[in-house]
Formats: structure tokens, sequence, C-alpha cells
């Protein structure tokens, strides 16, 4: 008995050691080499579990992993896997659930807090995001996952020149971290922030200044953030809904200022002047802005 809970102990060491080094092949065959030997093990399950999360097959290593929660319903680290496998495929509700169950539990695991400023990064709630992330930092001041959305959510609220040299490493050294910034600057340029929008997509522009897609963007950002095109923030922000409210308001204006007595009659002339030049900047300038701006 001992002698076969040292063979186990051995082979989980020696794939954790693989998976540790990205030797995924190796592990794949170690694995297949033992797992049939002890296949109800949680601990080489969890590795199993991780390998196809590893090799890029969620369904396996979700398959695995409530299995492994079948034999032992409150695992830490397959529910974290699980947590992982729910945030990988855009599962918002239920890996938050998960991190919330297993932080009531673990309240000083920096990894968790990491893995639900994550969550909150990609539902675009930066300022939680960036607590989270302080919150595991604290925890442990070298945590990988919550320096890189520390930097990303410190840049957008406050840019220092130091945050900018901290957010061009990351770009560097994580390129996986790029369409978590591109959506980050769309979320922020759908929410009327396009000048954090467009400060973001310059350093995207930096960082690869050969991607003709990323300067047109970061172009584009730039004419939006254009101090110019401030009065035109609330169809900017809210898009046709912004300019049916403009229109709402405009009628309700002069079906007041048409009333008998209204004290708004003798701005009436005064205000169709400016709807009507309004209507007329909103139609000529952002062409224009756009020629100007390239």
């Amino acid at each position: 008995m001992n002698e076969t809970s040292e063979d186990l102990r051995s082979a989980i060491h020696e794939i954790s050691e693989l998976l540790a080094r990205h030797r995924l092949p190796s592990a794949r065959a170690a694995l297949e080499r033992v797992l049939p030997q002890y296949p109800d093990d949680p601990e080489l399950l969890l590795l199993a579990a991780w390998l196809s999360w590893y090799e890029d097959d969620a369904s396996e290593a979700r398959h695995i992993v409530q299995r492994i929660l079948q034999i032992q319903p409150e695992h830490r680290e397959a529910q974290y896997l699980l947590s992982r496998i729910e945030l990988g495929e855009e599962n918002y509700v239920e890996a938050e659930r998960l991190l919330l169950g297993l932080l009531k539990r673990f309240p000083e695991s920096p990894s968790l807090y990491a893995s639900y400023a994550e969550v909150m990064l990609e539902t675009m709630n930066i300022e939680k995001a960036e607590k989270l992330a302080v919150e595991a930092l604290r925890l442990d001041p070298h945590n990988e996952a919550a320096l890189n959305i520390h930097t990303l959510c410190g840049f957008v609220q406050s840019g220092t020149e130091e945050q900018r040299e901290r957010l061009q490493k990351l770009l560097r050294e994580y390129p996986d971290q790029m369409q978590t910034t591109i959506r980050l600057i769309q979320h922020l340029s759908d929410s009327g922030r396009t000048k954090e929008a467009y400060k973001l997509s310059k350093e995207l522009v930096v960082n690869d200044p050969s991607n003709e897609g990323l300067v047109e963007f970061a172009t584009t950002l730039r004419r939006a953030s254009h101090w110019s095109m401030l009065p035109l923030w609330p169809m900017q922000k809210w898009g046709w809904a912004g300019s049916i409210g403009i229109w709402v308001a405009t009628v309700v204006f002069f079906r007041v200022a048409g009333m008998d007595n209204s004290p708004l009659q003798p701005y009436a002339g005064t205000v169709a002047i400016v709807l009507i030049c309004y209507v007329v900047y909103s139609w000529v300038w952002p062409p224009i802005l756009e020629r100007l701006i390239r």
C-alpha cells in the first residue's frame, strides 16, 4: 500500500513538473501511463483537467472537473479550475458565483482575488477590478495576474509615466492581453469615455506601430475625443438613443412654448436657431474633422 502511494505521489510530482514547464505532450504521455491505474484519484484527475485546459479542450476539462467534484464536492482546485473554464467561455455570472464561494472559504487567497478581478475586468467593471487586484497584491505583491490587471486599470484611471512604462512592458510580455485591452478601449468609447479610450489606444499603436488596424482604431478615437466633438457627446455616448432624446426634449419644449402665456415663448426663436445650427453642425463637422485628423 505504501509503495502504491509512493508511486502515485511520484507520478503526480512528475506530471506537475511537466505542466509547469509546459511540456504538454510529455505530460499527456505520463498521464496516459498512470491514470488507468488510479482512475479515481482527485489530484491525478485535476492534473488531467489542467492539461486539457492548456490544450484548449475546455469541454474535456469541464468533464474531468465535474468528475472530481462528484468524488469531492468541495475540492478547492477543481472549483477554481471550473471558474477559469466558465471565464474562458464568457459565463461571467457562474464564474463570479464560484469565486465568491471560494473566497468565503479562503479569504486570504491572492489567486482568487486576482481571478475575481479578471472577471470584473472582462465585464468592464474597471473600478472593482482594480480594487480586487490591489487586494490580491496586498496578499501577494508578486501575483502576476493581479499586477497585469492593476497596470491596465491604473493606466486608465490616472495614466502616469510609470504606469505607461508598465503597460508597455505588459503588452510586450503578454501579447494575449491585447484583446482584453481592445475590449476595454471599446467599452470606454461606448461609455462616452473617449479620452481614456484614445489614451489607451495610443499605447497599442506604440507597441505595434505597423498594425494598420490599430492605427485606424486610434485615429478614430482621436477624432471622437477632440474638444470640438463635445457638443455631440450625447450621440457619441448613446447613439440613436441620444439623438432620439434630443428630439423628444425639443418637441416637448416647443409644445410647452406654444401654449398660451407660456414663459418659454420668448425663447422659442432662439432655441429654433440653436437647434438648426446643432443639426447642421452634427452633419457637417464630423466629416471635416475626419479630413483634418488622419
